[in-house]
């Protein structure tokens, strides 16, 4: 059986290889982006089981990204878990927990975030 595959789509890249190591130490293979833009053409290359996705980052947002994926047919089904700091920084940023709720995302992780609590949430949206 062949393993389940997760994208992690953040701008840090330091956190990024935070998340891969961790991920990749729970048994799945990980493609990574840098921003929305970037994680839906990783999505478009090799179709993920489960994307991990942040909400600040430039070029495209994960909001935007995930109403994209959420409304195309072909990676609606894919869960989505955003993972992301916003929700430490509402009083200070353009986002809100309601465009979290309008992402239309199956699941959100505040950081930071315990490696074990990541890898079960991957594990429940598989």
């Amino acid at each position: 059986m062949s393993k389940k595959r997760v994208l992690v789509v953040d701008d840090d890249p330091d956190f990024v290889d935070a998340v891969k190591s961790v991920i990749e130490d729970g048994g799945f293979e990980v493609d990574v982006a840098y921003d929305g833009q970037e994680g839906l053409s990783k999505v478009a290359q090799s179709r993920p089981d489960v994307i991990i996705l942040d909400v600040m980052m430039p070029v495209m947002n994960g909001h935007e990204a995930c109403k994209k994926l959420k409304a195309d047919p072909a990676t609606a089904e894919i869960p989505v878990i955003l993972l992301t700091a916003v929700a430490s920084r509402v009083t200070s940023s353009t986002y809100t927990h309601r465009d979290m709720l309008e992402s239309a995302a199956e699941d959100y992780i505040p950081k930071p975030v315990e490696p074990e609590v990541l890898l079960q949430r991957i594990r429940d949206w598989l």
